[in-house]
């Protein structure tokens, strides 16, 4: 019964396609918030960077898509589109801003060309500022007064 459905569909013509190897006409598009979320998770998985503000430009809504420190500038439609994006960090203090800087360039590249298929002219990393520690770790300390010594295991010294 299954040879005779194929045979019904090679007659009709369905199939041929896949059968043949030949490739479909068409386009395919992705959206600007997609290419946001994909830098957002790559920025996530880099330490030492945070996130900041894009600027005054995207809250009034000049150009194109943005968000929390991403901004796409310009996806560019051809045979093998392209895009370029800007993005906004910190760093923390302490590292050298230009190795963080690389850093990001080539993860952001890296994931957009592999998960998207575009080619990526330009990624644009402006450095807004720097922060001392984790800002999760920063009310803790200061609800503590003075940070803790602690000694060379690790490990707060004993009160006595």
């Amino acid at each position: 019964m299954d040879n005779v459905r194929a045979d019904e569909k090679n007659a009709l013509g369905e199939g041929n396609a896949a059968r043949k190897g030949s490739q479909f006409e068409g386009n395919v598009r992705i959206a600007d918030d997609v290419i946001v979320e994909l830098v957002k998770k790559t920025i996530s998985g880099i330490s030492n960077i945070q996130l900041a503000t894009v600027g005054l430009v995207s809250k009034f809504g000049i150009g194109r898509k943005s968000g929390d420190g991403i901004r796409v500038l310009s996806v560019e439609d051809g045979k093998i589109p392209a895009t370029t994006v800007d993005v906004y960090i910190r760093t923390k203090y302490g590292y050298r801003i230009p190795d963080l800087v690389w850093d990001v360039q080539e993860k952001v590249k890296a994931n957009l060309e592999r998960y998207t298929g575009y080619t990526v002219t330009a990624v644009n990393v402006n450095v807004q500022g720097i922060y001392m520690d984790d800002p999760k770790d920063a009310p803790e300390q200061e609800a503590k007064g003075t940070p803790e010594k602690k000694s060379a295991d690790g490990a707060a010294p004993n009160e006595e």
